[in-house]
């Protein structure tokens, strides 16, 4: 094999065509590496050429890349489940015939309104004459959510895929949104109660318990916090690796 590759690589000599074909085919890597190590074919003037005309190129993703399409699998449920679906459910204690057992989202509204009852207002909220089972502020946050976020995840999957200039811009966008929706979402319920609390009326809680129930610590922190720690996490990798650039321009 070394004396055949010593034959095609003198530069001083030709080697017959049959030749060359025997020792090109012969020191190909085989099965997987082949895809990842095979030399270039070469036309009869030695000049390369691609092997894979007309054909997109293997993508192949890390580990943090495929961690990455797990949370953006969580990302597209909740925003283009769970956030739009509110355009239309946000009344969906007050149909006649009730929710169908089979709609995930208003079972889950139903579900988590239990601890977190701006999900489940009862009696209804009434805005001008609609009825509506969801708080105003949480459809004034959740539903843009749902929209412009919805809309920058799938930008940010198509970065990733295409390995695109845009990806860690829109990384650190959409993971900011998310740190901020969360902590207006948040704010919504501690405001009320510190507004009290600074005017010497007490510290009270309108839509949970507080932190004397241990649903509040699950379901109105726990899960939420997801939504601030995550993003933050992503953010900072997309600083790391935007920063080189931003310092290459500043000198």
């Amino acid at each position: 094999m070394a004396r055949k590759m010593w034959n095609i690589q003198r530069p001083w000599e030709t080697v017959p065509e049959d030749q060359e074909e025997e020792a090109a085919t012969n020191t190909e890597p085989q099965g997987v590496q082949a895809e990842y190590f095979r030399p270039p074919a070469r036309d009869k003037l030695g000049v390369a050429v691609s092997r894979n005309l007309g054909k997109p190129p293997a993508m192949t993703l890390t580990y943090w890349e495929k961690w990455n399409m797990v949370w953006l699998a969580a990302n597209f449920y909740i925003h283009f489940g769970w956030e739009i679906s509110l355009l239309n459910f946000f009344d969906y204690a007050e149909w006649k015939e009730g929710f169908k057992s089979w709609n995930p989202f208003c079972q889950a509204f139903f579900s988590y309104g239990d601890y977190d009852r701006r999900y489940k207002l009862k009696p209804p909220a009434d805005y001008h004459g609609t009825k509506a089972s969801i708080d105003k502020v949480v459809l004034a946050v959740e539903v843009p959510a749902g929209i412009i976020d919805g809309a920058l995840c799938c930008l940010w999957l198509k970065g990733i895929l295409d390995n695109a200039w845009y990806r860690y811009p829109v990384q650190l966008v959409v993971s900011a949104l998310h740190a901020f929706g969360t902590v207006v979402f948040w704010s919504d319920e501690l405001v009320p109660g510190w507004m009290n609390w600074m005017r010497g009326k007490g510290w009270k809680w309108t839509h949970t318990d507080g932190p004397k129930s241990i649903h509040w610590w699950w379901a109105f922190i726990g899960s939420n916090l997801v939504w601030v720690v995550v993003p933050m996490m992503y953010a900072k990798s997309a600083i790391d690796v935007i920063k080189p650039a931003m310092q290459a321009l500043k000198n």
